[in-house]
C-alpha cells in the first residue's frame, strides 16, 4: 500500500479564502453518501470538519471530511475503496495520527476516535461554533493572510504558520494543553516541514 506524495496531486485551483457558501453543506452531504456506501462498516462516522463546516466562517473552498475509526486495522481496505472513488492516498502527509486522501476540492482525513488529532480538531471547531467573536476574528485573519501570501511559492506553509498563534490560543481557551502542539506545527515553525504548493493541500482551512 503505497502513498503518493503531495506533489503528485496537481489541482489548478487558486490559493484563496472566500466568504462562507451554504452550498458547502450540500457538497459534504453528497460526498458523505458516496463514502458511506463505499466504506460501510469500515468507519464509525463520517463528519464535515474544517472551516467549510462552520456557517459564517470564511474558508478555502475545500470540503474537509473526517472518517472516524476505532483503529487503523482496516486501512488497506479503506485505501482501496477510497481510490475507487477517485481519491489519491497521501499517507500521514506530515500529521501524526491521521491518514490523508485528496480528490480535487474534497480532502478526507481518517483519524482514530479519541487520539490527539481527533480531539484537537473537535475542540477547535466547537470553540469557533460557540464563539461569534472568535469566528469573526479567524475569518478576518484568514482573508488577510491569504491576500498577503497569494502568489508566494510557499504560500500554504506561510499561511499555516501565521495561523498557529490563533489556533493554539483558541485551543487553550477551549481547555487543550497547548504544550501538546502537533508535530507539523513544530516543524513549520522550525523550518523542517516539507514545503507545499498553492494547490490547497493543507491542514486546516
Amino acid at each position: 500500500m503505497k502513498a503518493e506524495t503531495a506533489g503528485a496531486v496537481r489541482p489548478t485551483d487558486p490559493f484563496e479564502v472566500v466568504e462562507y457558501d451554504p452550498a458547502w453543506a450540500t457538497q459534504f452531504a453528497d460526498e458523505q453518501a458516496q463514502l458511506r456506501q463505499a466504506l460501510g462498516g469500515l468507519v464509525e462516522d463520517i463528519e464535515h470538519v474544517g472551516s467549510t463546516s462552520i456557517p459564517g466562517l470564511a474558508a478555502k473552498p475545500i470540503i474537509d471530511i473526517q472518517l472516524v475509526v476505532s483503529d487503523f486495522s482496516n486501512l488497506a481496505e479503506c485505501v482501496e475503496k477510497m481510490q475507487s472513488l477517485g481519491y489519491v492516498y497521501l499517507g500521514l502527509s506530515g500529521i501524526e495520527g491521521r491518514e490523508y486522501f485528496v480528490k480535487h476540492r474534497v480532502h478526507t482525513h481518517m483519524v482514530q476516535r479519541g487520539n490527539d488529532e481527533y480531539m484537537r480538531k473537535r475542540l477547535f471547531l466547537q470553540y469557533l461554533r460557540n464563539n461569534e467573536q472568535a469566528r469573526s476574528e479567524y475569518s478576518e485573519l484568514k482573508k488577510r493572510l491569504a491576500a498577503e501570501w497569494a502568489g508566494h511559492p510557499d504560500c500554504q506553509n506561510r499561511y499555516n504558520i501565521d495561523k498557529t498563534e490563533f489556533i493554539m490560543g483558541a485551543l487553550g481557551n477551549a481547555g487543550w494543553d497547548t504544550s501538546r502542539k502537533p508535530l507539523y506545527l513544530r516543524q513549520l515553525e522550525n523550518g523542517t516541514h516539507e514545503p507545499q504548493t498553492s494547490s490547497g493541500i493543507s491542514r486546516e482551512h
